[in-house]
């Protein structure tokens, strides 16, 4: 049975359930929050919290249905938090007679910073909920003064860009394809590596009218400059471009550098821009010349342009499943042996750079 006044945090998701439980802490008045996988969500533990927090992104809907009904059984004020751009975060709304002002959705995007964007919305919503508690609810704890908020911190200075000599790049380029999770996998990478690492390609799949804001986030969080990625863009030590949500994004080399190439907007392989695409022009262009990472993310989109690096020469890596939040994408590369190494996250950025070091100038 769960503490008196005790607000529920439950996601089947690890990283989800671990920031949202972050976020709602601040105006727990005094109850204490608590996270739990949906395997731990019994019928007790629900009806004994005084406030049920769901939390749920797109991909995670079908592995929450039991906990839907257990937590539409136990008649607890409920708050749906939801992360991407499906229909189904409002069914399920609808289905639990969630209230508008009670279900918060937002982009999968760095869920940390849109969480803190609707904070305020979040903290209307857990002092509605303690309004709205049911008569035979557990008695509440006092409330207590909320806690002082601690400042954001503010982003590090970026060091100021590197020298551009005038001399057409031929080196490196690090090519990376994420899905879900990848939003948060790119930052833990991305932020790993050196001001002066080489060019990197990313294909994330995310919907078009979020890429250039991710986009924007990852070069405020990060050392490197992070841009959106334009046709004809040449890519430079020190740069990571973001192909952009509608077409597709293939690398390019002469003699006057490498560069982006945004072609197509039909999908491939169910993809657009697909992470495919921009491997296997890697693996054409670039050849050994080049490092390809799998990351997080649903399906197989990937493989196949990682095991065409692979054959061309290239080092290749795929996430391993312990820190995959959904290991769809990295299980293939490896199954079909696309990547000559797995690692979990937070080595990625160091095995990058290590491997980058060793390669032909």
């Amino acid at each position: 049975m769960s503490a008196s006044g005790e607000i529920l945090v439950v996601a089947l998701d690890p990283l989800l359930r671990k920031v949202v439980a972050e976020n709602v802490t601040p105006f727990a008045d005094g109850a204490t929050v608590t996270s739990i996988s949906q395997t731990r969500a019994t019928p007790e533990r629900l009806s004994g919290a005084a406030i049920v927090v769901l939390a749920a992104r797109d991909a995670d809907f079908a592995g929450l249905r039991s906990v839907f009904a257990l937590v539409k059984a136990a008649n607890r004020p409920t708050l749906l938090v939801t992360a991407g751009e499906s229909g189904e975060g409002r069914a399920v709304a609808a289905d639990l007679k969630i209230g508008g002002s009670d279900h918060i959705a937002i982009p999968e995007l760095d869920i940390r910073e849109e969480l803190r964007a609707v904070s305020s919305k979040l903290e209307s919503a857990i002092r509605q909920a303690r309004r709205d508690r049911p008569r035979n609810a557990p008695a509440p704890v006092q409330p207590q003064a909320a806690p002082a908020r601690a400042p954001m911190p503010s982003a590090p200075e970026k060091p100021r860009p590197v020298e551009d000599t005038g001399v057409p790049y031929l080196g490196t380029v690090i090519c990376i394809g994420a899905s879900t999770g990848g939003t948060d996998a790119l930052l833990t990478v991305l932020s790993g590596l050196d001001r002066n690492c080489p060019p990197i390609a990313i294909v994330q799949h995310m919907p078009k009218d979020y890429v250039p804001d991710f986009a924007k986030r990852l070069d405020q969080s990060c050392r490197i400059d992070v841009e959106l990625a334009h046709d004809g863009q040449a890519l430079r030590p020190g740069l990571a471009v973001v192909a952009p949500g509608d077409r597709q994004f293939r690398l390019r080399k002469g003699n006057k550098g490498i560069w982006t190439a945004l072609g197509e907007s039909e999908r491939i392989g169910g993809h657009c821009p697909a992470v495919d695409v921009m491997m296997k022009s890697a693996a054409q262009e670039l050849g050994k010349k080049a490092v390809g990472v799998i990351l997080t993310g649903m399906g197989r989109d990937g493989a196949d342009g990682l095991l065409a690096m692979r054959q061309a020469g290239a080092r290749t890596a795929a996430q391993d499943e312990e820190t995959s939040i959904v290991y769809g994408m990295p299980k293939v590369a490896f199954e079909e042996k696309a990547a000559d190494t797995v690692l979990p996250l937070q080595k990625i950025a160091s095995w990058i750079s290590g491997v980058t070091l060793q390669l032909p100038k």
